[in-house]
């Protein structure tokens, strides 16, 4: 997501120098700090907190990922201060330390979902990345065309990196969908576009996207005509707020705005508007008069509600010959923002417990469909009082919690309907009790809940914990158990009530979070078709061992290899043989190295592997073991039988070759040589690398 980001921190600097050329804020220079980041939450995190800790900023903007501005998020509400978010995202989130001025669901998912069945659309497919915005984004169709006649025909996820949608857009032609809802995220959008292109499904293939910008559209090699988009805001719009943007963003090298874009460029304005209103730059006074405040910018009017969210226009827009957006339909006036779907502006007698069911919910996952329903359904429930109880009954069984309540003096006690299905029992056929419902749990997780609630009943505090319970199918679920004791007027415990809520689908699903981030965090560090650290973590590691071999006197060497005339593989074969070929190779690379070595692709076919506490001839015995490993393997192509071999340079650490860019100059050089005498044979660092190498280090240091 880098360049993304990059795009709009451009965006905020424009909108800065804006500032400045007009006197600064309250007679100061406005100063931008933009510190080194990777695209990553944690590499988000410790940014923002070092800003906060060493710059002591007035404001932090910034962010494009869900993952990233819940990592900053933290940092900000632990250090009161305030963050400005420009990205659309999905909800379920609110914090004093952040101000929201991207689009929430009903502000761009639920209007697009309107459109289209005003439309005359009734058959829906959605296809999305495999990340939270789009799976809550669908869950929300999903939802809204359950009270209508509409329906979805197909539903299918693509990893982040994904290139090829041949079988999805198989898929889609075999369901025939009205329309499209595409919340593929990314560079994605250009292959899956295209590739629907050259299937010939440019008509069937109307599209509603909701993460596709102006930029992705200009990107294309075929004209994207027609297909559609949802968002505040079109580069296309005719005000003279955006035509000055877009002379300015001109002025800066970018030719192509879009939706966060403009956001970002207009959030800092605004922040700057509501500073110079108050006059002050602390965060705290800024903060206590956010509400209300707003201006007109490129989005059009852009303005602060209580929540901290923002009223956005919506725009449904298509696109023409040149990628950008001709718009079919636009919202009345700006939407109000309701990033909890609504239930925060009803008067409903357990809205706190929803509110607290939803907020309970990890922010990254996807809601239940059947609560969605819920929501959705919110004027209906507050119609009448009849209605009203009807629907919690209902709201009760969808978010699957259970209700229970036990009087200490009497020891009678009472189970809600919805406790009884959750431990897979009939109402009324058990006797509500502690002892029934500790039958239930697991042996191993029995002994610590029976402490757990005897403790909280004895000391009057309140419970709070997991388990698992086995029902009377057989089947373990994971619940969550909610316990309060009420008092008698006398002060001594009298009752104690609570509430089980089945949160195995949670469980799932954060296992599944967490399952995912370890993944993003080595795709963040290894290469995709080697499975090898990437170039960027090779030399973090590198430039780490080398200094603790510097600092204990450790001999370390590194070799670097490439694949003999790799370029006439890949020409003769085609590129999907290269792939093989350099795979293959990594495998014998990981083979031949120890565990403590440190092996990594540098880009394209070259390869290199780094050997701490090694000296020059241990390492030219490991780099002659890689050669003639990789000459004797047999690579199998179309039922022939392919050799490949490759040239390698070893270079050790000494003198002034002390940092990882001079032991890779000196293993390039000895490469080159190697290839130059021949290929397939390993060449060691001469007086000549040396020289070439130290004056590499010099000029970096």
């Amino acid at each position: 997501m880098a360049p993304n980001e990059l795009l709009l921190i451009k965006a905020a600097l424009l909108a800065v120098d804006e500032i400045n050329e007009k006197g600064g804020l309250l007679g100061r220079r406005v100063k931008a700090h933009i510190p080194e980041w990777l695209s990553d939450a944690e590499s988000f995190e410790k940014a923002a907190s070092s800003l906060l800790r060493q710059i002591k900023p007035c404001a932090l903007f910034g962010c494009w990922t869900s993952s990233s501005r819940k990592a900053v998020k933290r940092v900000v509400e632990q250090q009161n201060s305030l963050l400005w978010y420009p990205v659309q995202y999905e909800g379920l989130e609110q914090s004093p330390n952040v101000v929201y001025t991207g689009s929430c669901m009903n502000q761009q998912i639920a209007p697009a979902v309107e459109w289209a069945l005003s439309t005359g659309k009734r058959r829906f497919a959605l296809v999305g990345s495999d990340y939270v915005f789009p799976r809550t984004a669908n869950k929300l169709v999903t939802s809204m065309l359950a009270m209508t006649d509409a329906h979805v025909v197909y539903e299918k996820y693509k990893p982040l990196d994904c290139k090829d949608f041949s079988s999805l857009i198989t898929d889609l032609r075999e369901s025939r969908p009205d329309i499209i809802i595409n919340t593929v995220n990314g560079i994605g959008n250009i292959y899956f576009f295209e590739q629907m292109y050259r299937a010939g499904m440019q008509e069937q293939g109307i599209t509603l996207s909701m993460s596709c910008t102006e930029d992705l559209y200009s990107k294309y090699s075929y004209s994207p005509k027609g297909h559609l988009a949802c968002w505040g805001y079109f580069q296309s719009l005719d005000n003279p707020d955006n035509r000055s943007f877009l002379r300015k963003l001109a002025s800066a090298g970018i030719f192509v705005s879009s939706d966060p874009i403009a956001t970002a460029y207009s959030q800092v304005l605004l922040w700057a508007s509501v500073v110079e209103r108050i006059g002050s730059f602390d965060h705290v006074d800024v903060r206590n008069n956010l509400a209300g405040s707003g201006i007109n910018c490129p989005l059009g009017r852009l303005e602060i509600r209580p929540n901290q969210h923002v009223l956005r226009n919506g725009l449904i827009g298509r696109c023409d010959e040149h990628g950008q957006f001709d718009v079919l339909w636009q919202s009345d006036g700006p939407i109000e923002p309701l990033p909890w779907l609504g239930i925060e502006q009803t008067d409903l007698p357990f809205k706190g417990l929803l509110l607290q069911v939803l907020n309970q919910l990890p922010q990254d996952i996807t809601m239940r469909a059947q609560l969605e329903t819920e929501v959705l359904a919110r004027k209906a429930m507050a119609t009448a009082l009849e209605k009203t109880i009807r629907r919690l009954s209902e709201s009760e069984e969808i978010a699957k919690i259970g209700g229970f309540e036990r009087n200490l003096e009497s020891g009678e006690g009472y189970w809600s309907d919805t406790l009884f299905h959750i431990l897979g029992e009939s109402p009324g056929k058990l006797r509500p009790s502690l002892r029934e419902f500790t039958r239930h749990l697991l042996e191993e997780d029995r002994q610590d809940f029976v402490r757990a609630i005897s403790k909280s009943v004895r000391s009057a505090t309140e419970l709070n914990c997991r388990c698992r319970i086995r029902r009377a199918d057989g089947k373990i679920r994971h619940v969550q158990v909610r316990n309060v004791v009420l008092f008698d007027e006398h002060g001594c415990a009298s009752h104690y009530h609570g509430t089980v809520m089945d949160i195995t689908d949670q469980v799932l699903i954060e296992d599944a979070l967490k399952a995912n981030e370890e993944r993003m965090r080595l795709l963040a560090q290894t290469d995709a078709l080697t499975g090898l650290l990437n170039r960027r973590r090779f030399l973090e590691l590198v430039t780490k061992e080398i200094e603790r071999s510097d600092r204990y006197a450790l001999p370390f060497t590194l070799i670097m290899f490439d694949v003999d005339k790799f370029k006439l593989v890949n020409d003769t074969y085609g590129h999907d043989v290269g792939d093989k070929v350099l795979k293959s190779i990594s495998e014998r690379a990981k083979e031949v190295a120890r565990e403590v070595d440190i092996v990594g692709r540098l880009g394209g076919e070259e390869f290199a592997i780094a050997l701490p506490q090694t000296g020059m001839d241990g390492a030219i015995a490991v780099a002659e073991r890689l050669r003639a490993t990789v000459e004797d393997h047999v690579i199998t192509i179309q039922n022939h039988a392919l050799h490949c071999t490759i040239s390698l340079g070893v270079a050790a650490m000494t003198g002034c070759i002390n940092n990882a860019d001079g032991l890779l100059k000196a293993a390039d050089l000895a490469v080159y040589r190697a290839k130059k005498e021949g290929r397939n044979r390993v060449e060691r660092m001469i007086p000549d690398d040396f020289a070439s190498a130290c004056a590499l280090t010099e000029s970096n240091q």
